[in-house]
């Protein structure tokens, strides 16, 4: 069943050196809300922890990499956020970002919609195995 809210924009920057996820979540835990979305984040990193599909493992990658795509959601535990940047050959290179990492080269211009009237959580999925998306309206 699809969940209604209104949402509130938030726009800032990261500086050079700060961390990628710890930025969102500090974002989040600004916003008071119990859920909210990526809508947008042009930037670099320097060093960045990836998990690839279907690896157990993530990837470490150090060097200059633009941040062509950042998507996901954010909630009271956690992030689920999925990665792809360049390099300087035009290489991609993508997947689940790991929080520890993403260390902002330039800069990362990032827009998040803050949904005050629902709460996402995470529970385990007897279909995938994973804990998953589960949204609420929030009360």
């Amino acid at each position: 069943m699809d969940m209604i809210s209104s949402g509130v924009f938030h726009a800032f920057r990261l500086k050079p050196g700060e961390n990628l996820t710890a930025g969102l979540r500090a974002a989040f835990d600004a916003s008071g809300t119990r859920a909210m979305a990526l809508v947008t984040c042009v930037g670099s990193l320097t060093d960045v922890r990836i998990r690839h599909a279907n690896s157990p493992e993530a990837t470490a990658y150090s060097g200059h990499f633009e941040i062509t795509s950042l998507v996901g959601t954010i909630d009271a535990a956690g992030e689920h956020l999925h990665l792809t940047i360049s390099d300087g050959e035009g290489r991609c290179f993508g997947g689940h970002l790991m929080p520890e990492g993403s260390a902002i080269y330039t800069t990362a211009e990032i827009v998040v919609l803050a949904l005050p009237e629902l709460a996402f959580t995470r529970l385990p999925c007897p279909l995938s195995g994973y804990d998953e998306l589960v949204v609420t309206q929030d009360a």
